[in-house]
């Protein structure tokens, strides 16, 4: 695979520009000692949290969705996993790896957890979700993730930060310098010998434009070595599936040391209005083997340092539609996993299911979802500073993170 010519034209610039799909890499200053490495997993279009993870023994639950509701007997049945506030949760019955994980406590759920919003639109929350901001906030123009990496303590990396979406409208929002990690690989052999003394020769000097060149060229000769130093067998447990396809090159991109702090990967497919006992099944599969091919690939020591958060925008309505699926709803289910997380347990605080505990026909919202996000941050990735990447929510800690 070759680099493109607009590839290599941004970074000769070093101009930030909105990559669509695709994993891409923020350029920062050198790459020092190993940090923690926030990745950021969002699965866009409206993920069912109770269809993932179902009161499925709630009559209330069984009456609003009596042709879609999750078995807890016969075939196929799902496994039931915990209780939350004395309720009993069964597991997608195709989300094995996922329910491995969590008896090995691996990996926590919050369930009723979502954005704090009315609205219902899915172009409008995912913005509102990239911002980190709620119905209250007004004037903010820039991305969670790019508040937080302003703001953290420590010195800076090469590649501090890895994007899959639109930048424009991603959590990254407001960084700058992004390289896709899909042709990090072949950025060297675009780059050859030639190639780069010819560049250097042009841009000596110490201004922006050739400070950048001057920084592709030193990324291209540490990239070289350290892509000589990777397996060339891939992970057999990977699939070939849309999430698998991008976090495969990104467990190599962090595997080569580059300083990566935060990973974002974009995972859509999640609007399911239509028979979502079909359609449901295939993506949450695929979700759960991917996760863990992820982790087992980075292996004990590189997930020792590695916690990975998986947020939708919004769940579906409590009541099943008249085509056998779901329309858009308010609380979802997150998931959290892997360094420093107290797993095997559901944290957050059902709000029931019956009509007048709703939220206009929808699963109500009773933890903010940035709430979860700030406890990661802080205790994982070096933030000292919450209020500022989330000025308007309230520092509590779940207890999700032990460490």
């Amino acid at each position: 695979m070759t680099i493109s010519r607009r590839t290599m034209l941004m970074l000769a610039g070093g101009a930030l520009m909105p990559w669509t799909p695709g994993v891409n890499i923020a350029l920062g200053a050198d790459v020092g000692a190993p940090r923690n490495i926030l990745v950021y997993i969002f699965l866009r279009f409206g993920m069912d949290g109770l269809h993932l993870l179902a009161p499925a023994d709630d009559g209330a639950y069984r009456q609003m969705r009596p042709s879609i509701a999750i078995n807890t007997v016969g075939l196929n049945a799902a496994p039931a996993l915990a209780k939350l506030d004395g309720v009993q949760f069964f597991l997608h019955p195709d989300a094995g790896q996922l329910r491995q994980m969590f008896i090995d406590k691996e990996l926590a759920f919050v369930h009723a957890v979502g954005a704090p919003t009315q609205l219902r639109s899915h172009f409008e929350v995912q913005e509102m979700v990239d911002k980190g901001i709620g119905d209250a906030d007004i004037g903010v123009t820039n991305g969670w993730l790019a508040r937080h990496l302003l703001t953290r303590v420590g010195p800076a990396s090469e590649f501090l930060a890895t994007a899959d979406s639109v930048i424009g409208t991603s959590p990254l929002r407001g960084t700058s310098g992004i390289v896709p990690t899909t042709e990090l690989e072949s950025l060297p052999y675009y780059i050859d010998n030639e190639r780069g003394d010819l560049m250097s020769a042009l841009n000596k000097g110490n201004t922006p434009s050739a400070k950048s060149v001057q920084t592709t060229l030193k990324i291209c000769q540490v990239v070289r070595e350290r892509v000589s130093t990777l397996p060339r067998t891939p992970n057999p447990n990977y699939t070939f599936g849309n999430l698998s396809n991008k976090l495969q090159p990104l467990a190599r991109a962090i595997k080569m040391n580059m300083g990566i702090e935060v990973a974002t990967v974009d995972y859509g497919g999640w609007d399911h209005h239509e028979y979502i006992n079909n359609n449901f099944s295939n993506s949450v599969e695929e979700l759960s083997n991917a996760l863990y091919a992820f982790t087992d690939d980075l292996g004990p020591t590189l997930m020792s340092r590695v916690t990975i958060a998986v947020q939708t925008e919004f769940g579906r309505r409590a009541y099943e539609n008249a085509t056998y699926g779901t329309d858009h709803g308010a609380a979802s289910v997150m998931m959290v996993m892997g360094a420093g997380v107290a797993g095997g347990k559901i944290y957050g605080q059902w709000p029931g299911m019956k009509d007048n505990q709703l939220d206009g026909g929808d699963l109500a919202v009773t933890t903010d979802s940035r709430q979860v996000l700030s406890e990661i941050l802080t205790t994982r990735m070096s933030q000292e500073r919450i209020t500022s990447v989330f000025p308007s929510v309230a520092y509590k800690p779940l207890g999700l993170i032990s460490g």
